[in-house]
């Protein structure tokens, strides 16, 4: 054998195994990279479940806190309609109370009028009646027309004022009595006892009793009596509670209503 066959034998015993060896490093790393891809694969599959479940446990979370805020929106809702419908009502008693609050003053307004027009009338009547306790009821009358025209005085009080001076002055007419007072007689002032018998009449008599007479509406002055029998010590023994009740007579003479 030549050498030339030589180097070929050599080359075949030399390549084969070295082809062989190569095959079976292909072989292996071939199997790594399957392994590897499968290791991968499980690994993405596990981190897809992972994912799902973490997807799957805010997706029931966030229907939750949906169906919670949906309860809540309800609520509301019916809440707001509520609150809708009392504030119509409250529009309704607000309405209704300016309504009411209008009328009560012009209520006001025509009961103050009215008190006024009272007080006017119980101040002419005092001026036209007998001239009685002149300086204590024309104070009352000037104290009720302060009260009257005062802003700040409530509305009851001007009304109890009022009346209480028409009461004052309705028992004067029911009662009789005698006390001492200056009068003009015939241009002098004159100390005397006056003897008032309701609003009726109105008798005097000086302190030592010689001189006694009447108030006359007409002249609307003091009088004496022209006749000088004219007694009034039993009148006025009577209504000083000194004497047991009688019938006196008293010289009334006719009665004016003014």
């Amino acid at each position: 054998m030549n050498s030339m066959g030589k180097l070929r034998l050599l080359q075949r015993g030399v390549l084969f195994p070295l082809l062989c060896l190569l095959l079976m490093v292909s072989t292996v790393r071939a199997e790594k990279g399957v392994e590897e891809l499968a290791f991968d694969v499980l690994r993405n599959q596990q981190a897809i479940q992972e994912l799902t479940e973490e997807w799957s446990r805010d997706e029931k979370k966030m229907v939750a806190e949906i169906e919670q805020l949906r309860a809540q929106l309800n609520r509301l809702q019916v809440q707001s309609g509520q609150v809708e419908q009392a504030l119509l009502v409250e529009e309704e008693r607000i309405a209704q109370q300016r309504h009411r609050l209008v009328e009560a003053q012009k209520l006001r307004d025509g009961l103050h009028g009215w008190l006024l027009d009272v007080a006017q009338r119980c101040a002419t009547g005092g001026e036209q009646s007998l001239p009685f306790l002149a300086g204590e009821r024309e104070q009352r009358q000037a104290d009720l027309e302060a009260v009257l025209q005062d802003p700040y005085t409530p509305l009851y009080e001007k009304f109890r004022r009022v009346f209480e001076v028409l009461l004052v002055e309705t028992e004067y007419g029911y009662s009789n009595e005698v006390y001492r007072d200056n009068i003009v007689l015939e241009g002098r002032d004159v100390q005397v006892d006056l003897l008032r018998i309701g609003r009726t009449a109105l008798f005097f008599r000086t302190p030592d009793g010689t001189e006694s007479g009447y108030y006359d509406p007409s002249t609307q002055s003091y009088e004496l009596f022209p006749d000088a029998s004219v007694d009034l010590s039993a009148a006025f023994a009577l209504v000083r509670r000194e004497t047991a009740a009688k019938m006196v007579f008293l010289p009334v003479g006719r009665i004016l209503v003014p």
